[in-house]
């Protein structure tokens, strides 16, 4: 042990009475200090004095070292070994000394080189019959001790992980002995000369020095600045205690100090037990990773839990942070699982050999193969890329085994490196040799691979090779998908397409040669090169207090904007525009760029955004540009030590006498920064400036240092400041009145479907795929134009594009292995998981689990959700990060997950498969088990049916449909599948149209089904209904014909009342739009009748459907009562089956039956029950019908215009929607508004093409209606001749077909014209013939005005006495 090592200091050192120690307390109070002179100290050896061994006399104190609260150290001479050893004389507590002489011979057992080695253990006594001091003989270490070295500041993050790492390797190998440290801190850290360290005084803390009444109580002996809060609270210690205090140890490395500080040690205490977790060291060193403060925040948790479980595992962690923090070059570590992810694969070949051939003999091509491989590793090692694969061409990929954000701007520096660069690098490491016309040629392409750095698998490692070989010397071609990676980067030229020919034959594929970079000041500028400029959607309110400042600023009110937001939340594109409101004749913009790895430039970020500022001559000499930097600033004031500041940092020849070489490092960092100020300062005096810095959280400490000065200063300048940067920036930065902050969230899904329009600039979009976009990028611009352009461009709304891969991956490969192994699972889970769902599948340690899930969410790639005192519930904050995790898993380990959890649902969670069987159905869907998936996703399609939730039961049972269809023949029923089918098409319609194509074929498929299938069973019923509804929609009365003859041939068939209900049923309907009002009746009542020979149990449904059939069909018969009991009993039925859906069909059935009798309070009763039933999508079907209705009786209720106007949007929405009978209801009602309104022109355009669609499609039923109002639209025309033939032929046709009602209608319009025209008692000839008919008792609006005209007719008594003789059976 050394003299720096017993010297405490700052933290550790003591003053006792005998020996005097020269550093100050651990805490400046008394709480060591108290502790130690709570009892007297006992008398310990003196230099020269011998002692220890069997004859007392081993070992010879040479000095007194110093001491502490741990003991008095002492160094000595082993006089047996001949080496000098440190005797560490202790101090416990009275009573203990025997328990202290116990554990440390414990801690002499520990053997581990970052252990200080303790030789042995043993006891001394002053004088015969005093108390035994037990003393360690230890090592004796030449070095200085941690706390030592941070007294000259803090360390590079490298070296203190590096340290951290050594302390973590000593706490293993004691912990898993039993044996904790208790009070480690910068004073027991040794370092040696060497550079190796050493852990001291392990295990005895809580043994030492004794207690009074005010010292502290026993558990809680530490030093205060590093115990942890169990440490405060006395509760139980464990390994997680030292944890803590490591973690301690990390930040104070970083950052100087320790996170927790306070005036007194109650001060103290409150900060470290409270739940507030500890200060960001980022805050104090902004150059700490973001990862190494994720690490501290595991480290630093208050609960002991939510540590790091032991130091083994802290041990493990911090060794792959190193990796992973490794600049280029630095092998990491090869992933322990398997992955698949897209990888950026460099190709290069040696060129030129066949000039050598007889030059050179074996031995010297075997030289130049090994310096050409040599030559590439070196210049990929430099870019960040991983060598695959040697020999006469090069491999190499980038994006293995960690993602950075770069990696294909990197692959493509590195690529355009070897090829003009592969001769000079040959030459330099074969001077000896000739090597006249060589070169390199390099290939570049991307795709998904499974991450094997032992060998290259699938065809991506022989398109590079192919796109090598087509290159010429110095030449770097790439191809399409590793071109759209970097296109805005780098200067491309298009080749066109080229054939290569792979495994799977030959492919066309483009081909780019790659030029050179592109010099950009900032990232953005890429993006507007690769893409264009999209209108900015969503940021009005931002844009608006951005102008608000920039015009305060004019004045001379300066200001600092923090524009904070995740990546692609559109950051940039403020900026872009805030800049382009910003003319540049009136102010000077300056735009600055924080990159994320150096090396695109020699200069710091602050130097090169100051180089561009100056815009020195391109091609001068750094002689002349200092001369043109010294006139410029010299113009501008400058003094002459600032200009020779700044050409110091841009690296310009300052004269070697300057003054500024006097001044020392930190005080010339000072002054440049004092210059860089003075600079803007002066610029913004001159006019305003509108400075922006982009992407902070990648600024090095000069940045960060001159925008700290700057933001002291800038309060009365005509200056604005506008820095952007990620969440987890997190300046340390006072309050001012000038600093603002504005974050940017996601767009709402409204601004995100403008934003997907706006990208698409009018190429055609589907409105699903719209939703779609929308739903998979969570209002994230940059991800919302991405998706649009590989829809745009063919690509799927599931896929990921690659050009957000990079971004996305290096996030999850941000994250320490087991959070990200922890995230992929969270990735099978879904989305959006419980803790218990989660707990049961990975079957991890709770403690741990909760420790990592934290973790996910600190680094914000989960949301905690809580609802109540149970457990949380997860999500991941965006959908693409879910997908990167979960494709990064090769697809036979996604299955075996998705296995698992499977059986873990079945047996865990019954109410989740009950509730959402489509969970279930999904694993097992990926499991690669479509027979076990199949009735889940149909359940879960059922399930939707009931909530009226259109867009899920789509998505179900299409899921259902696809798996059911790709199992072989035998394996899927016929039945089934047609039920799936109707489903499907039911909610496709709903959703997209009757009209919809897509629609179409699926119906298409189920009555291929139906004409295949040798056998009906009644379990079809609601499928046949779907079907027969589906063609009579859209008017084709043919199928449906042809499906009601199908059924009524199988019902006799199989003597089934269930289909012959049903077939007959549908005959009914058919004849009634055909216009066959008889037929249809005795078809209905014969449908009717099998329909109550079915058990009562099993008849509901199907007699409630022919029941409100029936209504329409009677009502348009004249059978008026019959028809209102009719649709009385269907209701009740309908509503006691308790189906939603159903009883919205029979209520607009039963209402379409009262407004055809024009029963118009019960029309409105039933619209408004109709209305009531919620549904899922807002405007579907069933509306429709209702607010046409609706419009009818507004222009009856004197509301024409308002009426009207209704009845359009319906016709609208009718064409839109394909449905062919609605449509025609609609236009009938239109017709008779235009006719209220008078508008006999439009009335007439509209009954045409009604009439149109009667002939065309065959549906004469409405044909009497029609003439009728083409009749009174004639005659507001004044065409009374052509009106009376009209109304005739209405009459006569209702006649016919047998529609009492319609012909009722007709012949009173009839009688009024005749009335009109001077022949009243032909009127009511016709009229009292038509009314005999009806039954006596009955009555109806119709009823009523035939009657009251025939009040106003001439009649003879015989003739009016018959009208009340009904000829209609009851």
């Amino acid at each position: 042990m050394s003299r720096e090592a017993t010297q405490e200091g700052e933290h550790g050192g003591l003053s006792t009475s005998g020996y005097e120690s020269s550093g100050a307390s651990d805490f400046e109070d008394s709480f060591l200090r108290e502790v130690s002179r709570s009892e007297p100290l006992p008398l310990l050896p003196r230099p020269g004095e011998a002692l220890g061994g069997p004859d007392g006399r081993r070992y010879e104190v040479l000095e007194w070292m110093g001491g502490g609260g741990m003991g008095q150290v002492f160094r000595a001479r082993d006089e047996t070994l001949r080496r000098e050893v440190a005797l560490k004389f202790l101090l416990p507590r009275p009573g203990l000394e025997a328990e202290a002489l116990a554990e440390a011979r414990a801690v002499a057992r520990l053997d581990q080189e970052n252990i200080v080695r303790i030789f042995d253990v043993a006891e001394w006594r002053g004088s015969p019959g005093a108390p035994g001091v037990p003393f360690l003989v230890m090592e004796f270490l030449e070095g200085e001790s941690l706390d030592a070295l941070l007294k000259r500041g803090h360390m590079e993050v490298e070296r203190a992980l590096e340290v951290l790492e050594a302390i973590c390797a000593g706490l293993v190998h004691a912990h898993e002995r039993g044996i904790v440290h208790r009070d480690l801190k910068p004073g027991n850290v040794f370092l040696t000369r060497e550079g190796t360290v050493k852990l001291l005084d392990f295990g005895l803390a809580h043994l030492m020095v004794a207690s009074t009444e005010s010292a502290p109580h026993l558990a809680m002996v530490g030093t205060p600045a590093y115990m942890a809060p169990e440490q405060w609270r006395g509760e139980a210690q464990d390994a997680r205690t030292d944890i803590w205090a490591a973690g301690v140890l990390l930040y104070e490395m970083l950052s100087g100090g320790p996170p927790f500080a306070g005036g007194s040690l109650e001060e103290l205490r409150g900060r470290v037990t409270s739940e507030e977790p500890a200060p960001p060291v980022r805050a104090r060193n902004p150059e700490v990773p973001p990862e190494v403060e994720s690490l501290l925040a595991t480290a630093l948790a208050k609960d002991p839990a939510r540590r790091f479980p032991s130091a083994r595992e802290f041990r493990r962690e911090v060794h792959e942070l190193r990796a992973r923090l490794a600049g280029p070059g630095v092998e990491e570590p090869e992933p322990v699982s398997r992955q698949l992810r897209h990888l950026v694969l460099l190709c290069c070949q040696l060129t030129g050999l066949s000039g050598l051939v007889g030059r050179m003999d074996a031995e010297d091509l075997g030289e130049l193969e090994v310096a050409f491989q040599q030559s590439c590793a070196e210049v990929i090692r430099q870019h960040g890329g991983r060598t695959l694969s040697l020999g006469s061409e090069v491999f190499a990929c980038f994006g293995c085994p960690r993602v950075r954000e770069d990696d294909s701007e990197q692959a493509v520096r590195a690529a355009l490196h070897l090829a003009h660069a592969i001769p000079e690098l040959l030459q330099q490491r074969l001077p000896h040799l000739s090597l006249p016309g060589l070169g390199a040629k390099v290939g570049l392409h991307t795709d998904r691979m499974l991450l094997d750095l032992r060998a290259m698998q699938g065809e991506a490692p022989r398109v590079a090779s192919w796109l090598a070989g087509q290159a010429g010397p110095g030449e770097v071609l790439a191809s399409e998908a590793a071109w759209r990676l970097v296109r805005g980067a780098f200067e491309t030229e298009r080749l066109g397409p080229r054939d290569f020919t792979g495994l799977a034959g030959p492919v066309r594929s483009e081909v780019h040669r790659v030029l050179r970079e592109r010099e950009v000041c900032v990232r953005f500028e890429r993006t507007l090169v690769a893409g264009g400029l999209t209108p900015l959607v969503g940021r009005e309110r931002e844009l608006g207090q951005l102008l608000a400042l920039w015009a305060r600023a004019r004045e001379g009110h300066g200001a600092f904007v923090l524009l904070r937001g995740e990546a692609g939340i559109g950051k940039s594109r403020l900026l872009q525009e805030l800049r382009e409101r910003v003319p540049a004749e009136t102010a000077t913009r300056l735009r600055f760029q924080c990159w994320y790895r150096s090396g695109a430039s020699v200069f710091p970020p602050v130097a090169e955004g100051l180089q561009h500022l100056l815009q020195f001559s391109p091609g001068g000499t750094p002689q002349r540009h200092l001369e043109e930097m010294e006139a410029q600033l010299g113009a501008m004031g400058l003094s002459e030590e600032h200009v020779q500041l700044l050409g110091l940092l841009l690296l310009l020849p300052v004269p070697e006498g300057s003054p500024v070489y006097r001044l020392s490092p930190a005080r010339q960092r000072e002054k440049t920064e004092e210059a860089l100020e003075d600079l803007l300062l002066r610029m913004a005096r001159q006019r305003p400036v509108l400075l922006a810095v982009e992407d902070l959280h990648w600024a090095d400490s000069t940045w960060l240092a001159f925008l700290t000065t700057l933001l002291e200063h800038i309060e009365g300048a005509r200056l604005l400041v506008v820095l952007s940067a990620r969440p987890e920036f997190q300046p340390s930065w006072p309050s001012h009145p000038w600093l603002h902050r504005l974050t940017l969230e996601r767009l709402p899904p409204g601004q995100a479907t403008a934003l997907v329009k706006e990208v698409a600039r009018g190429a055609p979009l589907l409105e699903e795929t719209v939703r779609e976009l929308v739903g998979k990028t969570d209002g994230i611009p940059l991800f919302i134009e991405e998706m649009t352009r590989r829809v745009l461009e063919g690509g799927m709304v599931a896929s990921i594009p690659v050009t957000l891969q990079e971004l996305l991956l290096s996030r999850l490969d941000l994250l320490p292995s087991r959070q990200k192994a922890l995230a992929r699972l969270c990735a099978v889970v879904g989305r959006d998981f419980s803790w218990e769902m989660l707990a049961a599948f990975t079957e991890r340690e709770p403690s741990d689990l909760r420790r990592e899930l934290a973790g996910l969410v600190e680094a914000g790639l989960l949301r905690e959700e809580r609802e109540g005192a149970g457990d949380p519930g997860y999500q991941f904050r965006h959908v693409l990060f879910q997908e990167a995790a979960y494709q990064s898993l090769p697809r036979s380990e996604r299955r075996q997950h998705h296995q698992h959890l499977a059986r873990v649902l079945v047996a865990r969670f019954p109410a989740v498969v009950e509730a959402r069987p489509e969970v279930l159905a999904y694993h097992y869907t990926e499991a690669g088990e479509p027979a076990l998936a199949i009735p889940f996703w149909s359940q879960a399609g059922t399930l939707a049916f009931k909530r009226l939730a259109m867009p899920e039961m789509v998505g179900y049972l299409s899921r259902a449909q696809a798996l059911l269809s790709s199992l072989p023949e035998p394996l899927h029923p016929v039945q089934e599948l047609q039920l799936l089918l109707m489903g499907l098409g039911y909610a496709q319609s709903v959703l997209y149209g009757f009209g919809s194509p897509e629609v179409a074929r699926t119906y298409a498929r189920a009555w291929a089904l139906v004409r295949r299938m040798d056998e009906l069973t009644p379990q079809l019923e609601s499928s046949l209904w779907d079907l027969f509804a589906f063609h009579r929609h859209r008017a084709e009365l043919p199928l449906c014909h042809e499906l009601a003859e199908k059924v009524v041939r199988e019902g006799e068939h199989q003597r089934s009342p269930e289909l012959l209900a049903m077939g007959h049923g549908m005959r009914a309907l058919v004849l009634s739009s055909r216009g066959h009002v008889r037929s249809a009746l005795e078809s209905n009542a014969r449908a009717m009748a099998c329909a109550r020979s079915i058990p009562e149990a099993h008849r509901g449904r199907l007699l409630a459907r022919l029941l409100a059939h029936a209504s329409i069909i009677q009502s348009a018969s004249g059978r008026l009562e019959q028809a209102r009991e009719s649709g009385r009993e269907a209701l009740s039925l309908a509503r006691s089956i308790g189906e939603p859906l159903f009883l919205c069909v029979v209520l607009v059935y039963a209402c379409w039956a009262a407004v055809s009798r024009w029963d118009i309070q019960e029309a409105l009763r039933l619209m408004d029950e109709a209305r009531a039933i919620p549904g899922e999508h807002g405007d579907w079907i069933w509306p429709v019908w209702t607010k046409a209705t609706w419009g009818r009786y507004l222009a009856e209720q004197g509301q024409p215009r308002e009426g009207l106007m209704l009845v359009q949007q319906q016709v609208s929405r009718c064409r839109a929607l394909g449905r062919q009978d609605l449509l025609l209801y609609c236009l009938v009602l239109l017709a008779h508004v235009h006719l209220k309104l008078g508008q006999a022109g439009e009335g007439l355009r509209t009954v045409d093409e009604a009439l149109g669609m009667v002939r065309e499609k065959g549906m004469f039923g409405a044909e009497p209606e029609l003439l009728r109002l083409r009749g009174e639209l004639l005659r507001v025309e004044g065409r009374e001749r052509e009106a009376r033939s009209a109304f005739f032929r209405a009459l006569a046709m209702a006649r016919e077909q047998g529609a009492l009602l319609y012909e009722l209608r007709a012949t009173v319009r009839l009688g009024r014209l005749l009335r009109d025209t001077g022949r009243p008692e032909v009127a009511g000839r016709l009229l009292a013939r038509v009314l005999e008919q009806f039954e006596p008792d009955v009555d109806s609006v119709d009823l009523s005005d035939a009657r009251a005209l025939l009040e106003q007719l001439p009649l003879s008594p015989r003739e009016r006495d018959g009208v009340r003789v009904s000829r209609i059976p009851g």
